[in-house]
């Protein structure tokens, strides 16, 4: 059999993480904004009649879809590391072994809620600090692959110029999502996001008024229920629109390790 054809190329990661997410966007139209079918009738006496909280929300399916890949992240790294290291590539096996263990923090972080539990739970910091600190813990997190790319990124990208695009967009989209959960709430940003996209999904080309009206009666039982509860203008910021740039970010970070596992795979069957 012709191990060639078996290969999983790094635009098959690309295509898989965008297709889940706009096929979750695509049942968040024809359900939550448009009602066909009368699909809402499903869901409509939740506590929650959202289709998109139920899908975006933390430990919901995107994000689950997330894990998997930082996991994957973290084994083909790995892997691509063992065969450099067999190689004698010194550079780029530490540049791949320091993307492994930072897929490991990731999903620990994204898995297990680390932070938290120790900044709401234990700390029970107020909510100023708590995105203070948040910001200071993910800054930490990112210095492992921060230091890969400063030290090792040019070597990397004279091999294989895609991997470090794919790692680009990686960054982006995480930091962007970091920055919209921590420094952004500190100026009252997060409010004015989620604010943004209350009114674009209630507007009268999306969901209207009786997505609207359905917004307003959820957030009087979320208030009733414990005032402390996200609030819907709050979880379109901190659900739909993080959990989209995340999973977006951990697509583009597998992909890049993938790429470059292709890339030595390639040079392997030029020399034979």
């Amino acid at each position: 059999m012709d191990n060639k054809k078996l290969e999983i190329k790094y635009w098959h990661v690309v295509l898989l993480g965008i297709g889940i997410l706009f096929l979750a966007y695509i049942l968040i139209y024809i359900a939550d904004f448009k009602n066909l079918f009368n699909l809402r009738s499903l869901y409509a006496h939740t506590f929650i009649p959202i289709l998109w909280n139920r899908l975006f929300t933390e430990g919901g399916p995107i994000e689950i879809t997330q894990w998997i890949f930082l996991g994957l992240l973290s084994i083909v790294s790995a892997y691509t590391a063992g065969r450099l290291q067999e190689k004698g590539d010194k550079k780029a096996y530490i540049f791949w072994i320091l993307f492994a263990i930072a897929g490991i923090l990731m999903l620990m972080e994204d898995a297990g809620d680390v932070r938290d539990y120790i900044f709401s739970e234990q700390l029970m910091l107020s909510f100023r600090n708590l995105r203070i600190a948040e910001t200071i813990y993910f800054a930490i997190i990112s210095l492992i692959p921060i230091f890969a790319v400063l030290k090792y990124g040019k070597y990397i990208y004279k091999k294989n110029k895609i991997t470090m695009i794919l790692l680009a967009l990686g960054f982006l989209f995480y930091g962007t999502s970091v920055f919209i959960s921590g420094p952004a709430d500190l100026i009252d940003g997060g409010w004015y996001i989620g604010g943004l996209m209350y009114d674009f999904t209630t507007s009268r080309w999306m969901g209207g008024e009786e997505l609207e009206q359905i917004y307003i009666e959820t957030d009087r039982v979320l208030k009733e229920d414990n005032p402390h509860n996200l609030n819907v203008t709050y979880r379109l910021k901190d659900f739909l629109l993080e959990e989209s740039l995340e999973l977006l970010g951990a697509t583009m970070l597998l992909a890049s390790a993938v790429s470059y596992l292709e890339f030595i795979n390639k040079e392997k069957r030029q020399k034979q």
